[in-house]
This record gives structure tokens, C-alpha cells and sequence, in this order.
């Protein structure tokens, strides 16, 4: 990298300036767990780095950040078990090879983590590169309509896995997702009150009871009237039908939740709702809304709002998406945010548990889901040409995820020192 790179820490600080400060430190806890985890937190800086590079100019709607563990599992609004991109606050058009890069480089360092030789981490990225060239030429042929339509048949895919470990992990994942809805979630994060009422239960650094915030950066009825107005809104960007339904429901609940590595600091709850009686629950995720990482680089979104931002991308990314996807406008000086579903099948495939030649097979899978994305919002044609263009495109890509590996370690090492000398406070979570 550039001798001239900031600091990523002053770059992690300048992002948080904005964040929750009392949940910060769940976040530094969070990135300080591995090099691989510090990646998924710094989607802010790869963007600075990719930036400062040359690109193809070839766009396409970018994810924004594409590493392994922003793929998934989820539910089709027909009830069919779908795999593809899961994660869309970063999303913007850009150059394909944005995405590439940074699902080349959590491939590496997933390998690396692993304990792998150099030789044998850079294997599974060319491996990853080489789907991706092949599934790009393979779509298009493709018509539009199509290429529209293709996704990634969960059932297909598995029974094609050579790799017994690979195929049973993905069985039993996929067993699990199918049990991953509303039902579940509510057993798993709410109880009863006095009146018998379902609530969110306290769990914090996961999940925050407004009632028992005690922070005043932390007020609940003001958390309680961002929540309210929040749903009031968001069903206007629904399609008729969803605004019809969504009406039935009733909200029991609020609670804040922390998610994820990256978003954590940020305005994220939960509802629950429910319907007929007390085992027709649905439960909303509101996230709040930012500018992408990207928009510093690659200009400002056209969107209306970051919000509208999210799930215009999302939608266009995948072929089939939540039908309770949707965005609130914000009041001035107030906070953008999209919803969805909370858990509908949701779930993903846990790297720890990849041997080798999984983490391959893997790594290709979610290659070829991209190359799909691409191919789908962009000009796969001009994709294919540009790959061609570059030789042994695949060397290269490793040659890439191998130099960004090195230097996520350094910054890792960075974050870590920072927190044993005092200067970023870290919570672990246990």
C-alpha cells in the first residue's frame, strides 16, 4: 500500500464520530478478535485503498462489501431456500473489481486463518477468481430475461458438492435456515410480562430493552418515538399489497439490537408484531442508513435517501428479494432507515467450521454468486473483456488478496496495540 495511507485508526475514529458511543466498544472488541473480523469492520478503508488505485471503469452495482461472510442463505417470497449476497449498506455503482477484490482478500485471510501455507491460501483464491471468469462467460449467453431470472438452486448446488464435509455442512445449515423464522426468533429473544404481554427480554451488549436504557445517549422515549415514526412511514414504500398486510399486524415491542461488525455503533432495533393470535408474529429489523464507504470515492448516491439507497441495490442485485423490504425517508437532521424481516430462513455458513477444501468449494460458490450480481446490474460482456485483457486475471487477483492480506494484519496489530495501551476501549463479549 501507498506510503501516504492514513491511519486506519484515525480513519475507524472519523467513521465512529457519528456512532453510538456506548456501543463502540463492542465494536473495537468485535474487529480486535482476528485479522479476518478487523476486515469485515473496515469496509471505509479497503474503499480508501481500492480508490487510490487504477480501475477498468467497467460498472456495475456494487454490494460494497463482498466478503465471504456477507453471503447467505434466505427465503424467497415464494417459500423456496435462496443463496446469494445478504448485506447491501455499502452498495453503489462501481467498478466490478471493487467487490472482487475484497471477496479475493477475505478468501485469503479466511485460508490464512485456517493456518494454510501462502501457496495453498493463494490456490483457493485463483480457484474463487477462476468461477468467478467462468460463471461471467457462462451468463452471458444468456438472455436478459434469463439472466433476470437465474439464481442459485440451494438443492442443486448441494447435491453437485463433491466434498463430503462441504455438502453435509451445507445440508445441515440449510436444515437450520428453514427453522430460522419469526416463531424461533420470538422464543429465543422475548418473554412474558406481568400482563402476559410478549416482550423483548434485556440482553445486553445484544439486545437493549427500551424500558431499561439508562444512558441519557440513550433515552427511550426518544428510542420509542425514532421506532414509532420509523413504521409509520416505512409502509408507504411497499407495494400495496405488503402495505395491506403489513397493516394486520399489531406492534407489541421495541428493543435496540447490535449487529454485525461493521454496523455496530449504528441505529438498529427490532419489532414485533403480531397477528391473528399469538403464534402469528413477524418480527422488522429497522438499520439505520448512511452515506456508502464508497460515496467519498465514486460520488454521491442518486437514491433519495440512503435508505432508498440500500434496498434500490439490493433489489437490483438479487433476483429474488424480501417483500418486506423497505426504506424511510428522514425528517431533516434526522436518521435514514431501511426494513426487512429480521429472520426468514436467514443464515450462514460458519468459516470456522471449513476444512480446506470447503473453505474452496466455498469460496467459488460465493465467486459465482457474484459474477451473477454483476452480470445481472452491469455489462457482463464488457466484465469478460476486461478480464481477457489482463492476462492471468486470476495470478492477479491473488497477488491482490495476498498484499491485502499483509497489510489487514498490520492494521489489525494496529487496533490491538491501541487497545492494550488504553487508547480505544474494547468490550470482549463471552
Amino acid at each position: 500500500m501507498s506510503s501516504q495511507r492514513p491511519d486506519p485508526l484515525a480513519l475507524l475514529r472519523e467513521q465512529e464520530a457519528h456512532r453510538l458511543p456506548w456501543l463502540l466498544p463492542i465494536r473495537h472488541g468485535r474487529m480486535a478478535a482476528s485479522p479476518l473480523a478487523f476486515f469485515r469492520g473496515a469496509a471505509a478503508l479497503m474503499a480508501l485503498d481500492l480508490a487510490r488505485q487504477l480501475h477498468s471503469g467497467v460498472m456495475v452495482q456494487l454490494c460494497g462489501d463482498a466478503h465471504l461472510m456477507n453471503f447467505g442463505f434466505y427465503a424467497s417470497p415464494e417459500r423456496k431456500l435462496v443463496f446469494g449476497l445478504t448485506d447491501f449498506d455499502e452498495t453503489l455503482p462501481g467498478p466490478y473489481e471493487w467487490d472482487l477484490k475484497r471477496l479475493a482478500a477475505s478468501v485469503m485471510l479466511a485460508a490464512e486463518s485456517l493456518g494454510l501455507e501462502r501457496d495453498d491460501a493463494r490456490s483457493i483464491v485463483r480457484r474463487s477468481a477462476r468461477r468467478y471468469r467462468h460463471t461471467i462467460s457462462d451468463l452471458i449467453q444468456l438472455g436478459y430475461l434469463d439472466l433476470w431470472y437465474h439464481r442459485v438452486d440451494v438443492a442443486a448446488y448441494r447435491e453437485g458438492v463433491k466434498h463430503r464435509p462441504l455438502r453435509e455442512s451445507l445440508d445441515a445449515i440449510a436444515e437450520q435456515a428453514q427453522h430460522n423464522d419469526n416463531r424461533r426468533a420470538a422464543r429465543k429473544l422475548c418473554q412474558r410480562d406481568p400482563g402476559g404481554v410478549l416482550r423483548f427480554r434485556h440482553d445486553p451488549p445484544l439486545l437493549w430493552c427500551l424500558e431499561s436504557l439508562a444512558t441519557e445517549a440513550a433515552d427511550p422515549s426518544r428510542w420509542r418515538r425514532f421506532v414509532q415514526q420509523s413504521i409509520e412511514q416505512y409502509g408507504a414504500s411497499l407495494r400495496p399489497e405488503m402495505q395491506w398486510l403489513l397493516g394486520r399486524y399489531t406492534v407489541l415491542d421495541y428493543a435496540l439490537k447490535t449487529v454485525g461488525v461493521g454496523s455496530v455503533g449504528t441505529r438498529c432495533a427490532i419489532a414485533l408484531l403480531q397477528g391473528r393470535d399469538e403464534d402469528d408474529l413477524l418480527i422488522l429489523q429497522i438499520k439505520e442508513a448512511g452515506a456508502s464507504v464508497l460515496e467519498a470515492h465514486l460520488g454521491p448516491s442518486t437514491a433519495g435517501s440512503p435508505g432508498e439507497r440500500v434496498v434500490r441495490g439490493q433489489r437490483l442485485i438479487q433476483t429474488v428479494s424480501d417483500s418486506f423490504l423497505g426504506w424511510v425517508e428522514p425528517s431533516p437532521g434526522g436518521v435514514a432507515t431501511y426494513w426487512r424481516q429480521f429472520r426468514d430462513w436467514k443464515a450462514v455458513v460458519p468459516l470456522d467450521n471449513l476444512d480446506p477444501d470447503s473453505l474452496a468449494d466455498y469460496g467459488a460458490l460465493c465467486a459465482a454468486v457474484l459474477a451473477k450480481a454483476h452480470a445481472r446490474s452491469g455489462r457482463g460482456e464488457a466484465i469478460a473483456a476486461h478480464l481477457e485483457s489482463q492476462g492471468d486475471a486470476d495470478d492477479a487477483l491473488a497477488d491482490f488478496a495476498q498484499a491485502y492480506a499483509d497489510q489487514t494484519r498490520a492494521d489489525h496489530q494496529r487496533l490491538v496495540a491501541a487497545i492494550a495501551d488504553g487508547d480505544l476501549e474494547a468490550q470482549v463479549e463471552v
